[in-house]
Parts: structure tokens; C-alpha cells; sequence
């Protein structure tokens, strides 16, 4: 794995709703970030804008699990637009499709 992958998060609040745009990423030296940086306080949509994302490794669809799972427990919910059909597959592949809102 090449250590010189970055995440970058772009959060964009509105109301209750937050989109964070990412880029790069989402590996096991990444995720964590993820999950640290968002301040779920107020949310009850989170968006997710993958458009810039290159890959997605198992622990970055962990860290996508823990935030939707912690917004379930207020009735929220976790969108993922603008996904590759690279990415796409990869989701698709670990059954969490449901998740990505075409």
C-alpha cells in the first residue's frame, strides 16, 4: 500500500443536512480520519459526494458503517452519490449498494 495516499473531507453544512466531499483515498491509514473529522451534533442526513474518491478499501466501507450506524440510532441516514463504477462494484460486491443514492 502506498503510504502517500491522502483523504481530503470538504463538509458543506446546511440545516441538519452535511455533504463532505472526498477525495483520494479511503485505505486503513485514511479511514480513521473519516470517522474523527465529521461532527455528527444536529445531523439527521449525511451525504457523502464521492466523485473524487479513487478507491475504496474494507476499512473505509467500515468507517462509512460506523457513521450510518450511529446516525440510525437518531433516525438519520447515510447517502453516497456520485460513485464510479469502479467504487460502485466494490459496494456492491460487500452488499451495502442500498447505501448509494443514484
Amino acid at each position: 500500500m502506498n503510504d502517500n495516499k491522502k483523504l481530503e473531507i470538504e463538509q458543506i453544512k446546511q440545516g441538519n443536512v452535511l455533504t463532505c466531499k472526498l477525495s483520494g483515498w479511503l485505505d486503513p491509514n485514511t479511514s480513521p480520519s473519516l470517522i474523527s473529522e465529521i461532527n455528527l451534533n444536529d445531523i439527521t442526513v449525511l451525504i457523502f459526494d464521492m466523485t473524487n474518491i479513487e478507491y475504496v478499501f474494507s476499512s473505509g466501507i467500515r468507517a462509512l458503517l460506523i457513521l450510518q450506524k450511529t446516525l440510525e440510532k437518531v433516525g438519520g441516514q447515510v447517502k453516497i452519490v456520485n460513485v464510479s463504477d469502479n467504487i460502485r462494484n466494490i459496494f456492491e460486491y460487500a452488499g451495502l449498494d442500498s447505501m448509494i443514492d443514484a
